[in-house]
């Protein structure tokens, strides 16, 4: 019985000192495009590419926008082990014929973590818009979920200034 529990014991340490597996890469690392027909209106756009990159604490999204000849790109870079960071907006491209602009702070406070063993991703941005009735702060609560084969993701929206969410969906790109 004692040989037994040593025995035990030693698989236990030698376990434990083994070196944890690597984890794989992100489930929702990639690039996306857009389905329209399964999304909310991209209004004023017409095409919406979406790339997600996570390299050791650093998660980078970048969104290509675009309508016929006119386009845009962003890219936020979030560090992952901060409780918050402070992201410079060069524009705020989601105006939706609302009258409400990017005011004179030019940045936006993110807090962003993972779920479901990261096949959710939870961005919160705070940033404050100019409209006619004056400065309106505005929080953007962003769920980006993978399905289960890994060929959609879904885009949920919940923005303090609208009743309903904006939901896109995106196919998986090679």
């Amino acid at each position: 019985m004692l040989r037994r529990l040593l025995f035990l014991l030693a698989c236990a340490a030698t376990a434990a000192a083994a070196p944890a597996p690597a984890a794989g890469p992100s489930p929702l690392a990639g690039r996306w495009r857009i389905d329209p027909a399964l999304s909310t209106e991209l209004s004023p756009w017409k095409s919406l590419d979406l790339t997600l990159a996570f390299a050791g604490n650093t998660l980078r999204v970048q969104r290509d926008l675009a309508w016929g000849r006119r386009t845009f790109s962003d890219t936020m870079t979030l560090d992952l082990a901060k409780a918050e960071n402070t992201v410079p907006i060069e524009w705020w491209a989601d105006n939706r014929h609302l009258g409400a602009y990017l005011g004179d702070q030019k940045t936006k406070r993110v807090r962003v973590e993972t779920l479901d063993q990261g096949r959710l991703l939870r961005i919160s941005a705070d940033l404050v818009l100019e409209t006619q009735q004056g400065p309106r702060d505005v929080n953007i609560l962003s769920d980006y979920k993978v399905s289960a084969s890994g060929a959609v993701l879904t885009l949920t929206e919940l923005r303090s200034t609208r009743s309903r969410p904006v939901v896109y969906v995106f196919k998986r790109l090679p």
